[in-house]
């Protein structure tokens, strides 16, 4: 046998052996191409729906969490014992009593504000020998508008000086301070809440540091 003869013979069995073997199963490149697809769209939704959660949880957090509430600490109180403010600027509230026990809280009867009643020195204070915690917010008188909502102050901690809610002009307003206590162990349920009637003298002028 020749050299061509033995060639081509080994040329026929190589097709018959690959005519023998199975055609192998080929995805078309569409189908890749929309797996592929998916794949990406459905990491998408999830980043997309991971975001809103983060942008939803900041938002209830500043609107709903940070806001003050009555179980919401002051975040301008101080503590120790509230220096300079004589006890005959204090209203009746001194020595009030509550079913649940005595309560001493302070308090200025007649606060003075600056300009536009932007910042008044009022002085309200927890008595550290107080068993409540106490929230404070101011009335006015005439109309019921909430002109002032502290957090919740602690025994021993007072608030010198707040900022009103809105401008006022110059003049006197009579108000209504609606002290709310509550138990240490701060549970949501006021105990009992007392009033104290006040006037607040706003000024014109501008001169607390």
């Amino acid at each position: 046998m020749s050299d061509l003869d033995a060639l081509a013979a080994q040329l026929e069995e190589l097709d018959a052996s690959l005519a023998a073997e199975p055609p192998r199963e080929r995805k078309p490149v569409r189908d890749r191409h929309q797996k592929t697809y998916r794949r990406t769209m459905t990491v998408l939704v999830l980043l997309i729906v991971l975001l809103l959660g983060l942008i939803g949880g900041g938002l209830w957090y500043l609107l709903v969490y940070s806001a003050k509430s009555p179980l919401a600490r002051e975040e301008d109180a101080l503590g120790g014992i509230l220096a300079a403010m004589p006890q005959e600027d204090w209203g009746e509230a001194l020595n009030d009593v509550v079913e649940e026990g005595q309560v001493l809280l302070g308090i200025a009867a007649e606060p003075v504000f600056e300009l536009n009643g932007k910042r008044g020195r009022i002085g309200i204070e927890n008595d550290a020998a107080n068993r409540y915690s106490f929230q404070v917010t101011i009335l006015d008188s005439a109309t019921g508008e909430e002109l002032y909502t502290s957090g919740l102050l602690s025994p021993g901690h007072y608030i010198e000086y707040i900022e009103l809610n809105r401008a006022l002009a110059a003049g006197d307003y009579p108000a209504t301070a609606v002290f709310t206590t509550y138990s240490l162990e701060e549970s949501p349920d006021p105990i009992a809440q007392i009033t104290v009637d006040l006037t607040l003298h706003v000024t014109d002028e501008q001169f607390y540091k």
